[in-house]
C-alpha cells in the first residue's frame, strides 16, 4: 500500500539525511513543505516519489496542501542552534509552528505524527541519568525551552483530542553536510578553535544516518503512539570530543579551558554587539549558560530496544564530517 509521508523542515541537514532514508522505502511518497523563494537543495531532482508544496509553518493556512491526504508527519522544522537574532523566533517556528503542523494534522486525521526534538527539550532533570519518565527540569537556553513548548504542544492534542503523536529526542547529532557551527567541528579540524569552554560537561552524541534511522523506525513502526523516545548512546566530554577532532584532522587541540563564570559575562555583551550587526558571536551566552548548567545524561535502553537501534561510533561520525571539511580547505 502506497502511503504519503508530510515533512517540514526537508531540506535541512537532517531532513535530507530523512529524505534519503525514507525513498529506501518503496511503499511511501513524500510531500516536502519549502517556503516560497527558498531553494529546495535537490529535491526537486528526487524524482516522481517526491513533491514539493509551497508554504511555512508560521502560516497555518499554507499548511493545508501539505498535509491532504497524508498518512504520516514528520516535522524537522524549527529553529536549530544557540543563537538568533531574536530570540523570538525560537518561540515562532519551536513552539507556535509547530503547534500549527499539529493542529493541522489532527484536523487532515493523519495517522502517525513524530515531533523531532532535542533531550535538551528535558531541561536539566533531578536525575543523572534520565529517562523518558523524568518531568522536565529547568532550561538553560531558549532553544531548549522552545523545543519543550512545542513538544507540549503536541501531548496537549494526543490526550486531549487523540492525535496520533510521538517524539523522538536526539542527541547531538553529528555528520558531514552540517552547514551550522553548532558543532564546531570546522573551526576546531581548521585549528582555529583557541579555548575550550566547560572541558569536563559530558553531552551525548549520535550519527546522522542514525538519528534519521530512529525518526523513520518511530514513524513505520507499530505501537509507537503515544511514546517519547531518547535517542544516543556515546558519551564523551567537551574535551575529548575536540581531541577526537583534532586527532583526525591532525592539528593540535585546544588546552586551555575557560570556566564559564568568566566568559559569560563577556558572552552577554557579545551578544548584544552581534544583535547590532547580525553577525554571529564567537561563543553564544546560551552556549556557555548550557554548559555552566552541566553535564546532560540520559537513558536511551527504550529507543534501542524499541526502535531496534544500533549506533555508529562517535569517532566514526565526525570522521565523516572532518573528511569532508579537510578535502573542502584542500580544494580551496
Amino acid at each position: 500500500m502506497e502511503r504519503t509521508i508530510a515533512l517540514t523542515g526537508a531540506t535541512g541537514f537532517l531532513g535530507q539525511a530523512v529524505v534519503e532514508r525514507l525513498l529506501e522505502e518503496p511503499s511511501l511518497k513524500l510531500r516536502c513543505l519549502v517556503r516560497e523563494g527558498r531553494n529546495p537543495k535537490g529535491l526537486d531532482e528526487r524524482g516522481p516519489r517526491v513533491e514539493i508544496v509551497s508554504g511555512d509553518v508560521c502560516a497555518p493556512k499554507t499548511l493545508g496542501p501539505l498535509l491532504e491526504g497524508a498518512w504520516g508527519v514528520i516535522n524537522l522544522a524549527g529553529l536549530r542552534g544557540f543563537w538568533a537574532r531574536s530570540t523570538k523566533d525560537y518561540y515562532d517556528l519551536n513552539e507556535r509552528g509547530a503547534a500549527a503542523v499539529f493542529r493541522s494534522a489532527l484536523d487532515h486525521d493523519c495517522e502517525k505524527v513524530v515531533q523531532v526534538s532535542t533531550p535538551l527539550a528535558f531541561g536539566m532533570p533531578e536525575r543523572s541519568p534520565f529517562d523518558e519518565t523524568d518531568p522536565p527540569g529547568p532550561h538553560a537556553s531558549d532553544y531548549a525551552r522552545s523545543k519543550h513548548l512545542g513538544d507540549e504542544a503536541g501531548w496537549q492534542l494526543h490526550h486531549g483530542a487523540g492525535l496520533p503523536f510521538s517524539v523522538v529526542h536526539l542527541a547531538a547529532v553529528i555528520g558531514a553536510g552540517d552547514p551550522q557551527s553548532t558543532m564546531e567541528i570546522r573551526r576546531a579540524a581548521k585549528g582555529r578553535l583557541p579555548a575550550l569552554v566547560g572541558a569536563d560537561t559530558t553531552f551525548t552524541y549520535v550519527a546522522l544516518r542514525d538519528a534519521a534511522e530512529a525518526i523513520v523506525q518511530a514513524l513505520l513502526r507499530p505501537h509507537t503512539v503515544g511514546r517519547c523516545y531518547l535517542v544516543g548512546r556515546e558519551r564523551a566530554t567537551t574535551r575529548e570530543y575536540f581531541e577526537i577532532i583534532s586527532d583526525l584532522a591532525g592539528v593540535p587541540a585546544p588546552n586551555w579551558n575557560i570556566p564559564e563564570g568568566w566568559i559569560l559575562p563577556w558572552a552577554r555583551w557579545g551578544e548584544r554587539v552581534a544583535r547590532w550587526t547580525g553577525t554571529t558571536p564567537w561563543v553564544p551566552a546560551d552556549v556557555v549558560s548550557t554548559s555552566a548548567a552541566g553535564s546532560l545524561i540520559f537513558e536511551a535502553k527504550k529507543s534501542e530496544v524499541e526502535l531496534d537501534l544500533v549506533y555508529t561510533p562517535l569517532r566514526e561520525a565526525l570522521a565523516q564530517a572532518v573528511v569532508e571539511i579537510m578535502g573542502d580547505r584542500n580544494s580551496a
